[in-house]
């Protein structure tokens, strides 16, 4: 399948995640940061739609997902678009090295109802991006920033929680009210 975000096309296999609304708003909010010469991760890279905004707006971009198919739609799709994005497999941050300035993740963030593994986050759909932030300070640079997306079925608080825990601060930084539910950026940042 094809899918178009201004002048970016991507290819999008059916085993990988296409972007919808949530990917449009994070990509809106990377769209507005200054990325020049910033060191950037995308965990859960999906397509790669991400990855290549952060790469043509100046940053050195590494993107890794869990699916093989991700990893290699992300590779076409980089070079499809002139974009220099350093791709591999990766179950969260286990094969990645390195400091990042901007990390930025999409996780499957929906409670487990018989969704599709792709948008399962687990029974509360906090799971998986429960693993994501107990990891995430260890790969930020001190003044580094964290973008990750989830829905108001995930839980907001319990969400900000989880990174208040870890000792960062959080910002919702946009909402978007889609029929059947709230889409919410976190940012969240080193105290």
């Amino acid at each position: 399948m094809k899918y178009f975000h201004k002048d970016i096309e991507l290819e999008v296999p059916d085993s990988v995640y296409c972007p919808r609304e949530d990917s449009e708003l994070m990509a809106r909010c990377i769209e507005e940061m200054d990325m020049n010469k910033r060191a950037a991760l995308e965990v859960g890279c999906g397509s790669g739609l991400l990855s290549i905004i952060m790469s043509k707006n100046g940053a050195a971009v590494t993107a890794v997902d869990i699916n093989p198919d991700a990893v290699d739609a992300t590779k076409k799709n980089a070079d499809k678009n002139d974009a220099n994005v350093n791709s591999f497999v990766s179950d969260l941050f286990e094969n990645v090295e390195g400091k990042f300035d901007l990390i930025a993740f999409n996780p499957p963030y929906l409670p487990d109802d018989d969704n599709e593994p792709t948008y399962s986050g687990g029974k509360t759909g906090r799971e998986v991006i429960g693993r994501f932030i107990s990891g995430v300070k260890r790969f930020l640079n001190n003044d580094g920033v964290v973008l990750a997306i989830i829905s108001s079925l995930t839980g907001e608080e319990e969400v900000i929680g989880m990174f208040k825990s870890i000792g960062m601060k959080t910002t919702v930084i946009r909402r978007e009210k889609i029929p059947w539910e709230e889409l919410l950026v976190i940012k969240a940042c080193c105290d």
